[in-house]
């Protein structure tokens, strides 16, 4: 088995190159062309300490061929099992251009399989249960990250390829030890939480209604996407690497609430009310002041609830599954504080 693997050193990636490390075989590894790319893989080879197994290959998503030497896949080409796409940044700026170059690559190597990891954002406004069976629904795709994705998983899906599409939601530090490598998602409100940590328990934070969200750790999408990936069956299959737990925005920032010594949050108002108000002279400065940015709004609930039944059932033979939040909560609140408040 030998993989080419982008995105390595992203927050999922430096996670699931350990889980490949289990396995027999060669894992080459895209690194972008300068100073910081190569410095950050030096970083997480060190750690994964795979030896002369992970190979960097110098290369780049946004051109042709991904900037590969072409003796590199020629002498490659029919010895590339897997394909592992992680790398999304690109597709937002341009609308799926990393993804298309990938693809190009992977028919050209004649690569078994490629795991494309998606979002389940590419549900868009659509309202319900969004099963792993859906796509192009007809649903309106409101953000920039909602209409890449969307794009990128079409192009997939158009590709010659045989191809597994894996769309975890958001995805949290490392149900164990708490760990990331960025602030994004509910990490924004950490610093609205910790401000009322000092304020009397029995006074609540009002806040506009955000509706349904869905939070897993890392490690539970670096292991599921290692497992479900060498796993027999469909060679044209989408999996939700989600929590099969419904929760609200509300009960899971609670969590975080209880953890930073502040009062609950409590919805009093819709979205739209809010916007009316940050539209007011002098007003826009209060979300930014907080800590959270304006558009994080946008990407604080879902429309839709997501069916998991497939990768369920495909994990049942694993011991890998998404714990409690309660379960992992404080882990995360602790490594933000010590690490990046």
């Amino acid at each position: 088995m030998a993989y080419l693997v982008t995105g390595a050193t992203g927050f999922i990636g430096r996670f699931l190159i350990p889980e490949l490390l289990e396995r027999e075989g060669d894992i080459h590894v895209l690194v972008r062309p300068g100073d910081d790319s190569a410095a950050r893989y030096a970083c997480c080879a060190r750690q994964w300490d795979g030896g002369d197994r992970v190979r960097p290959v110098r290369g780049d998503l946004g051109a042709d061929g991904l900037g590969i030497d072409p003796t590199w896949l020629g002498e490659h080409r029919g010895t590339i099992d897997q394909v592992f796409h992680l790398a999304s940044s690109y597709d937002v700026t341009e609308r799926g251009d990393g993804t298309r170059h990938l693809v190009d690559v992977a028919e050209d190597l004649k690569v078994g399989l490629l795991h494309h990891v998606s979002t389940v954002e590419v549900a868009g406004s659509f309202e319900g249960l969004f099963t792993e069976d859906m796509f192009d629904e007809g649903q309106v795709l409101t953000t920039p990250l909602q209409r890449a994705k969307f794009e990128a998983e079409r192009i997939v899906r158009e590709s010659a390829l045989n191809w597994r599409i894996y769309r975890p939601p958001i995805v949290l530090g490392h149900s164990q030890t708490g760990e990331i490598d960025r602030i994004d998602g509910p990490y924004y409100f950490f610093r609205l939480l910790r401000m009322a940590g000092q304020l009397p328990r029995i006074l609540p934070v009002l806040v506009p209604k955000l509706g349904e969200t869905n939070m897993v750790p890392v490690d539970f999408v670096a292991r599921a996407l290692d497992y479900l990936a060498h796993q027999p069956g469909s060679t044209t299959t989408t999996y939700h690497l989600v929590d099969p737990r419904r929760q609200s925005a509300v009960e899971a920032l609670n969590l975080f609430a209880d953890e930073a010594g502040a009062p609950h949050l409590v919805e009093v108002m819709p979205k739209r009310t809010l916007d009316m108000v940050l539209r007011v002279p002098g007003a826009s400065w209060l979300l930014p002041h907080v800590g959270v940015p304006r558009d994080m709004l946008e990407h604080s609930e879902f429309a839709s609830w997501f069916d998991c039944r497939r990768t369920t059932s495909a994990l049942s033979g694993s011991e890998i599954k998404v714990p409690p939040l309660a379960a992992y909560a404080p882990l995360i609140w602790k490594y933000w504080i010590e690490n990046w408040a």
